[in-house]
């Protein structure tokens, strides 16, 4: 490597740091107050850089804290990839449901997404590629169902579309429900996710469930779909960034 690009890998890994260091500030500041009250010269203090120096980054607020909530979803894909890598058992449907749960219940702005707060997240919900986003991430659903049912992991007495409604409804009722039982009746995460992942066995698999050997060879499979979402949104993230 040149001197020269040495020096320019060493302004791009600078930029980048303070770029993190900016959506750190958004992310504290999405959260601590939500969308409407969050500006750009408050972000700016945060993170101790001059307001321009933002807009050296991200054109318009909304791009910020649209780039905020991109990162926890590529850092949840990562985490997701890692898990199918470490056990491809993780791919059945009851776990990886069960997993995806857990990690976006860990990541508030995921979280929010999946539950449309509009109060934290205001018009990001809707905002610029996010559509494409949830697009993408509809598709690599569809076909991530598709591959069980062909190799034996999800049950086929249901047509297709009918399958992926129920099981949108049934995730969706434990995201939504957290918030609206009392504290002393409501199970902790685990347990959440625990029966999340007994709710959609029971429901989705089929008995006798297949083999181990039909998991091995989904694997790669599954692990190039997740990387095509995780990929995805990396160039949603680069897009929001300037150069």
């Amino acid at each position: 490597m040149t001197a020269d690009r040495a020096e320019t890998r060493l302004d791009e890994d600078a930029r980048w740091a303070r770029a993190e260091r900016i959506l750190d500030a958004a992310t504290d500041l999405l959260l601590r107050w939500g969308y409407k009250r969050v500006t750009v010269d408050e972000v700016a203090k945060r993170a101790s850089v001059g307001k321009g120096t933002v807009y050296l980054h991200w054109k318009t607020r909304d791009a910020l804290l649209y780039a905020a909530v991109l990162r926890e979803w590529l850092e949840m894909f990562g985490a997701l990839i890692d898990g199918i890598r470490r056990d491809p058992e993780e791919l059945r449907l009851h776990r990886l449901i069960r997993a995806s749960f857990l990690a976006s219940m860990e990541r508030p702005l995921i979280r929010a997404t999946l539950t449309q707060d509009q109060e934290l997240l205001g018009r990001l919900t809707e905002y610029g590629a996010g559509g494409a986003l949830q697009a993408e991430q509809t598709a690599a659903r569809r076909e991530y169902y598709a591959m069980l049912r062909e190799h034996g992991l999800l049950r086929t007495d249901l047509d297709p579309d009918t399958q992926a409604y129920a099981l949108s409804a049934t995730s969706t009722g434990f995201y939504l429900a957290t918030p609206l039982v009392i504290a002393e009746q409501r199970p902790d995460l685990s347990a959440q996710a625990d029966a999340l992942a007994w709710t959609v066995r029971n429901a989705f698999e089929p008995v006798p469930p297949a083999g181990a050997a039909a998991v091995r060879a989904l694997a790669p499979t599954i692990i190039r779909l997740f990387e095509r979402q995780r990929a995805f949104a990396e160039r949603e993230l680069r897009v929001q960034h300037q150069p």
